[in-house]
This record gives C-alpha cells, structure tokens and sequence, in this order.
C-alpha cells in the first residue's frame, strides 16, 4: 500500500518526464499538460491503493491510454467538425 506521501513524491518525481513525452506525442503545451494531470489524477483516484512499487508500470500504461485516447477523440471532432 502506497502512502500519501510515496504517491505524492512518485508524481513529483514523473511529472517533468510525462510532459515531455506527452509533449512530444501530441505538440501541444496545453494539451500536453491536460494529458499529463489526468493521467496524475485517474492514477491516484483509481491505483492509490496499490504498493508503490507498482506505481510506474501503472502509470505509463495511463499515460499511454490518456495520450490514445486524446488521439481518437481529436479524430472523430475532426470527422464529425472539420476545420
């Protein structure tokens, strides 16, 4: 079981490398950052429970999940709403 502070310092700790990686995915600063938070979010709402030892896998599998899906909502509003 993963403690406020290990979940709290293991965000910290991944913060900077999340973002330049979704940074790179995505191009965007904002959209980018959007992706990172709610990743940090569904981690600690979902897996706060889980030992910290399990925390990164989890977490780039959210980050990876959250950057897809960022992608496939980006292309049906582009099919349904083009620009």
């Amino acid at each position: 079981m993963a403690t406020e502070q290990e979940l709290s310092d293991f965000l910290k700790s991944v913060e900077k490398r999340a973002f330049k990686r979704s940074i790179y995915h995505v191009r965007d600063d904002e959209t980018a950052l959007d992706i990172v938070q709610d990743s940090m979010m569904k981690l600690a709402h979902h897996y706060g429970d889980k030992p910290a030892a399990e925390l990164p896998m989890l977490f780039q599998r959210i980050l990876s999940n959250t950057t897809l899906d960022w992608f496939r909502r980006r292309k049906t509003r582009n099919a349904l709403f083009p620009t």
